[in-house]
């Protein structure tokens, strides 16, 4: 299991144990606790029993495309050549 090694409220380290580490942890001095969770980073902070990501990912908007079929219906000379490639009048 994944352990985040956290001193003072942030994550300073991230282990893998077999079972729940003694407190502190061995190699760690006093003031160093283990807690088990899968989903944390060196960094995040732990609060309230709840670990957050200070620097969150930003999320980017990406524009909507068109489709190609939009592009072809939009235009009436794309359009005139498809159906001429289909053979549809």
């Amino acid at each position: 299991m994944k352990y985040a090694i956290v001193k003072d409220g942030v994550v300073v380290n991230v282990i893998e144990y077999e079972s729940q580490p003694s407190t502190p942890p061995a190699g760690f001095k006093n003031g160093h606790i283990a807690i088990q969770e899968d989903r944390v980073n060196v960094g995040f902070i732990y609060a309230n029993g709840q670990f957050t990501d200070p620097n969150p990912p930003e999320l980017v908007e990406m524009p909507i495309m068109p489709t190609l079929t939009d592009m072809i219906l939009a235009d009436p000379t794309e359009l005139a050549k498809l159906k001429q490639a289909l053979g549809i009048a």
